[in-house]
C-alpha cells in the first residue's frame, strides 16, 4: 500500500518542489493534477508529465494516477490522447476522469447508457496507450455517487481499461456499508481516495439544520477500521489518495469546482493525514 498526495491545492510548487513536499509531509509519492494553472497542464501533459515523473521516481516517489480537470468526461475531447500518451510515457497506469452530472428531472438510466458510451470511448482510448481510466465515487448530483450507482456504470465493461475509484469520505455521506460496497467493486477496485466528513450543525432555524463538512482525518464520521480492514480483507495493495479537503462544505465543493480554494492549515493536516492513515493501516 503507498500513501500518495492529492496535489490539487498544491499548484505553486514546480515538479521537484511539489515532490520535495510530497516527502517531506511522509507521502509515498503524487497523485498528479493535470489542470489549467498547474506545472502539468493539458497543454503540456505530454512533455511535462514524463519530466516530472522521472524525477519522482529518482526521488523514490510514485506517481499512479493523474487526475484530469472535472469536466473532461468526452472521449472525443481535444486533450484526451495527449493526456493518455503522457500517461503513456511517463509510466502513469491510471487518468481519473470528471463526473458525468445528473440533471433534477432526466431521466437516470438514459443518462448511464451515455455515461457508459463514454467509458467505453476512454477505454478504447486507453488500450490503445495502455493507461486505466477510473472513475471516483462522489456524494451530490453526479453518476455514481456511491459504489451501487458507479456499478451501474461500470459493469460490463473490461476491468484492465476502466477501474472504480472509491472515496470514503464520499461514501460516509451518500453512503454504504463498507464492506458491502467495495465488495460490488470486485476486480474493478483500482486506487482509493480518502478524506474525512461529518453533518456539521448550522444556525438555529436552518434548513437543513446539519450540512456536510469535510475535515481531517479521524475527525469525521468514517469508520476508518472498518473502512480499512475492507480493504484488507479484498487484499488491497494499491495507492491510496489523500485529497487534503479540510474545513470545506461539501456546498462550497459541489458548486466551485470541486475546492479550488486553498484549505486551512494544509501543510500541518496533510502530513497528520499520512501519519494517521500509515497508523491505521498498520493496526489492521
Amino acid at each position: 500500500m503507498r500513501i500518495v498526495l492529492n496535489s490539487k491545492f498544491f499548484r505553486a510548487l514546480d515538479g521537484p518542489g511539489l515532490g520535495a513536499k510530497a516527502r517531506e509531509l511522509g507521502f509515498d509519492g503524487i497523485d498528479v493534477s493535470v489542470r489549467p494553472g498547474h506545472p502539468v497542464h493539458p497543454a503540456n501533459v505530454e512533455t511535462a508529465l514524463p519530466r516530472v515523473v522521472a524525477a519522482w521516481k529518482a526521488a523514490g516517489l510514485v506517481c499512479p494516477l493523474a487526475t484530469a480537470p472535472v469536466t473532461l468526461i468526452d472521449p472525443a475531447a481535444p486533450e484526451v490522447e495527449p493526456l493518455y500518451a503522457g500517461c503513456a510515457a511517463a509510466g502513469v497506469p491510471r487518468v481519473k476522469i470528471g463526473f458525468f452530472p445528473f440533471t433534477p428531472g432526466a431521466e437516470y438510466w438514459a443518462l448511464v447508457e451515455a455515461g457508459r458510451r463514454a467509458l467505453e470511448g476512454f477505454a478504447r482510448v486507453g488500450e490503445r496507450y495502455g493507461v486505466q481510466t477510473v472513475y471516483q465515487v462522489h456524494s451530490g448530483p453526479v453518476l455514481g455517487s456511491n459504489c451501487a450507482g458507479l456499478m451501474h456504470l461500470l459493469r460490463g465493461l473490461d476491468p484492465r481499461w476502466v477501474g472504480a475509484y472509491p472515496d470514503l469520505g464520499h461514501l460516509v455521506l451518500d453512503g454504504e456499508d463498507y464492506p458491502m460496497g467495495l465488495a460490488m467493486l470486485g476486480d474493478y477496485l483500482s486506487i482509493v481516495a480518502v478524506k474525512d466528513a461529518y453533518h456539521a450543525p448550522r444556525p438555529e432555524g436552518s434548513e437543513p439544520p446539519y450540512v456536510p463538512r469535510f475535515v481531517r482525518l479521524g475527525s469525521g464520521a468514517v469508520n476508518w477500521r472498518r473502512a480499512l480492514g475492507a480493504l484488507k480483507a479484498l487484499r488491497f495493495d494499491g495507492a491510496i489518495s489523500v485529497h487534503t479537503e479540510y474545513d470545506f462544505d461539501e456546498f462550497i465543493i459541489r458548486q466551485v469546482g470541486y475546492a479550488e480554494a486553498m484549505p486551512p492549515h494544509l501543510e500541518e493536516w496533510a502530513r497528520a493525514d499520512a501519519a494517521f492513515l500509515r497508523k491505521m493501516w498498520g493496526e489492521r
